[in-house]
């Protein structure tokens, strides 16, 4: 468990998001959630934003608190929305959101990020992840995309693998200042955006990682990991990504010819 904590939870409107900030709430912590739409969640105080918008964006890190404890980066948007939004939503807001909090946090704060098993299937090489990494703007993003054509699957999975990657270098980049950082890797969950990804990645594959679990994720599930992420408990747990998926990579490699 945290002491009492001031923690940012971005997507907190549902889902995983949802979850986090009711079991954060519940627990004592003041929890601040921003989401596109007003976050109803008891004991939750609800910021209003538009992730794709860069100036929201700000805005809503002027509304802050002077000091935030913890940051749980959930937000996200599948595959259905076109290639450029969701590499800004997935990728841009996070980095712009979390690099304008982090002046406000104190050694022994904590960022996680969410991601998604689903980094596992980008067909960006190493060099076109660093090249987005450098993206700053939607302009930058559409360049990016001239030299690296996706569809907004294959944009979903790159910026899940590019936000482990920023993640990781962040964690680098804080240690001197007591701050740490990790991401989060689901497998499918059962949120309102699962139809999204039965679209975009098949329902069929969809319903194959239920066959092989047993069913798919709660979100109070992956909400208790980044929980425990966040808290003092896990303060030598950094650098990392941590897949939560229910044994679907084991399942995996342990097939005949099977890999993760």
């Amino acid at each position: 468990m945290m002491n009492s904590r001031t923690v940012l939870v971005t997507g907190a409107a549902a889902g995983i998001g949802a979850a986090l900030a009711e079991a954060l709430a519940g627990s004592g912590h003041t929890v601040i959630g921003l989401d596109l739409v007003r976050c109803d969640v008891a004991g939750a105080e609800s910021l209003v934003c538009d992730l794709a918008d860069a100036d929201a964006i700000d805005a809503a890190i002027e509304a802050l608190p002077g000091t935030v404890d913890a940051i749980a980066s959930v937000a996200g948007i599948p595959g259905t929305h076109a290639p450029a939004r969701v590499l800004a939503v997935n990728l841009l807001a996070p980095r712009r959101l979390i690099t304008g909090v982090l002046p406000r946090m104190r050694p022994g704060g904590a960022v996680v990020t969410v991601a998604s098993v689903a980094a596992h299937r980008s067909v960006v090489p190493p060099a076109g992840i660093t090249a987005l990494l450098a993206a700053r703007t939607f302009g930058d993003i559409d360049a990016w995309l001239g030299e690296y054509p996706l569809t907004g699957s294959q944009a979903y999975d790159t910026s899940k693998h590019a936000l482990v990657r920023w993640t990781q270098l962040l964690a680098a980049e804080l240690l001197s200042s007591g701050i740490r950082a990790l991401s989060i890797s689901p497998g499918p969950v059962e949120t309102g955006i699962l139809t999204d990804f039965a679209a975009t990645m098949g329902q069929v594959a969809i319903d194959r990682s239920a066959a092989t679990v047993g069913r798919h994720a709660r979100p109070s599930e992956i909400a208790a990991v980044i929980s425990f992420a966040l808290s003092d408990a896990a303060s030598w747990v950094n650098g990392i990504d941590i897949p939560v998926e229910g044994g679907l990579f084991a399942a995996r490699a342990a097939a005949p010819g099977g890999t993760t």
